[in-house]
């Protein structure tokens, strides 16, 4: 099974959980939500004569906190850590092949949160880092990794039992890449729009 099969899998999981889940019951105003995500980078991380570099899709852990200020707004700090490194791929046809390097994609957000009234579902939009690292840029000594985006989303909060919740979140990362090499050589700048579906479960610290 594939890095990339697995994700897909998790985020179809996800999303058919919230949608078979009922409503979920009153929340905390202070929560701590530990959850799964699963990451796919939409685009390539570079283009070169004979073949192009991918971000490799990889699932991984993370942790938000989010204080509601009031039943429809809340603030919200988040982080995020996977094991995506790159995958090389030839698109030559007398030279097939690849090659993959291990590699982390970290993110560390802040959003605001808007929930419509009687709703389980809710909005949120932002801005922070990503942060890369690993073989894949260590080896060739690359450098200007970590980058600053915007993101947009939504969740849905759904309770399994009258104490356990989930909460569901789809996301979009959108921000500009540009490493640069040791010997004057750089990658050409290019938009990056990385995909995130999480779950994860709420857990109260202040009513």
């Amino acid at each position: 099974m594939t890095s990339k099969t697995v994700v897909r899998g998790m985020a179809v999981a996800t999303l058919a959980l919230a949608a078979v889940a009922s409503p979920a019951a009153a929340q905390a105003k202070l929560e701590l939500t530990p959850f799964f995500t699963s990451f796919y980078a939409v685009g390539k991380v570079n283009e070169f004569t004979g073949g192009y570099e991918r971000q490799t899709p990889a699932a991984g852990l993370g942790g938000r906190l989010t204080y509601w200020v009031s039943p429809t707004f809340g603030l919200e700090a988040s982080g995020s850590y996977t094991a995506s490194g790159t995958t090389v791929i030839s698109d030559d046809p007398s030279l097939p092949g690849g090659a993959s390097f291990k590699g982390t994609l970290s993110t560390v957000t802040g959003r605001v949160l808007y929930r419509p009234a009687r709703s389980n579902l809710y909005l949120f939009a932002g801005a922070g880092s990503v942060m890369r690292g690993g073989d894949t840029w260590d080896l060739f000594g690359y450098t200007e990794l970590n980058d600053i985006g915007g993101l947009g989303g939504f969740g849905v909060r759904a309770s399994i039992t009258p104490k356990l919740a989930l909460l569901v979140s789809a996301e979009l990362m959108v921000y500009s890449l540009d490493p640069d090499g040791p010997d004057g050589t750089d990658y050409e700048s290019k938009t990056q729009t990385d995909v995130y579906v999480s779950i994860g479960i709420p857990i109260g610290l202040m009513k």
